[in-house]
């Protein structure tokens, strides 16, 4: 059967090209765009992207002393007085894992995670880990136990592990960090990661965990699957989304 001339089967072959190559070129365009963008995430991630390797983000929490009133305020309702609550987590706490599980869907890392609560830590190492903050005694313990931690936070200052200098800081800004180490106390044949996100006061730490969410492609480009330190500062003023990360004291692995 013949249309002006041509076979049907070279009409039918002609429109399906037509439709399918611009579809698999696209396919393959869109292919790419994922691979490049996704491909320094889990780089940085290293086995925590993977779905089947278990994660633990490890958060501080606090117990209320017996008595002591908790206020809430609702812009139609005015304030109140919020009953039966004996534990709270700080808010700086639930803003930091928020960022830092929405970082973690960039990969597809949805299954195999446990938050788990300060107060309730048995010891938890051997798994790839998450540690929001940066003084309390899971940090100093991530700080003293894990290799290849490049910064590390006292009472007072943010310094450097190896030399032991201060980060400098400014009035008028908040400073944090972001740490990846290797973990030796991680079981399993794979090799054990950890990272903690945190900062000097509050707002260092939830600069640090929206950077973290923000820039872990760019975190992937720079260090890729090596561990690294990385100081971040925001405005006081301006809060949280204006932070920047000081380039001048990144510090990276070295490679033999």
């Amino acid at each position: 059967m013949t249309f002006l001339g041509v076979s049907t089967d070279v009409w039918v072959g002609a429109i399906l090209g037509a439709v399918a190559i611009p579809l698999v070129l696209e396919g393959i365009r869109r292919l790419r765009k994922w691979w490049k963008e996704s491909r320094p995430r889990v780089r940085v991630l290293g086995p925590i992207a993977n779905d089947d390797e278990m994660c633990t983000i490890f958060v501080r929490d606090f117990y209320l002393e017996e008595g002591s009133r908790i206020i809430s305020f609702e812009p139609r309702r005015g304030v109140g007085i919020v009953p039966n609550v004996t534990e709270l987590w700080p808010d700086v706490e639930g803003r930091g894992v928020s960022y830092v599980l929405n970082a973690l869907g960039q990969v597809g890392k949805r299954h195999n995670i446990s938050i788990v609560r300060m107060s309730q830590d048995t010891g938890i190492w051997d798994t790839n880990l998450i540690v929001m903050g940066a003084q309390a005694q899971k940090c100093f313990d991530f700080y003293n136990r894990l290799e290849s931690v490049m910064y590390a936070v006292d009472s007072e200052n943010i310094f450097d592990s190896e030399t032991g200098e201060n980060v400098v800081r400014e009035d008028g800004y908040g400073y944090g960090i972001i740490l990846k180490a290797r973990n030796p106390y991680k079981s399993g044949r794979s090799p054990g990661v950890g990272f903690l996100i945190g900062g000097y006061g509050t707002l260092g730490t939830a600069a640090a965990a929206y950077y973290f969410r923000e820039h872990l492609e760019d975190l992937g480009k720079k260090f890729g699957s090596r561990c690294f330190g990385v100081v971040v500062r925001a405005s006081i003023t301006a809060g949280e989304q204006t932070v920047e990360r000081l380039t001048g004291y990144d510090k990276v692995e070295k490679v033999p």
